[in-house]
């Protein structure tokens, strides 16, 4: 049985092919690698967002500390309603 099977395989012959579809393949390879977006530009892009994240909530953080501060120094408000006993 097993020889039977390999007679078969021996008689498989190689197909015969343009060679304008190897050079279209390889054209459409190429195309997909140029839409790709190489993966060190895409680290830098997400450092540079976490980064900005980053910045933004420490200068926040500072900012609201400065509020805090300057809420400590207030004026002393006094309501004067002299005018409505007149």
């Amino acid at each position: 049985m097993e020889s039977h099977n390999l007679d078969i395989l021996k008689k498989i012959e190689r197909v015969e092919v343009n060679e304008g579809l190897y050079h279209s393949i390889e054209s459409r390879i190429e195309e997909n690698r140029k839409n790709i977006i190489p993966l060190y530009i895409v680290g830098i892009v997400v450092s540079l967002v976490l980064g900005l994240m980053l910045s933004q909530v420490y200068f926040f953080g500072l900012s609201s500390k400065i509020k805090q501060s300057s809420n400590d120094f207030e004026l002393v408000e006094f309501n004067n309603n002299s005018l409505y006993y007149e």
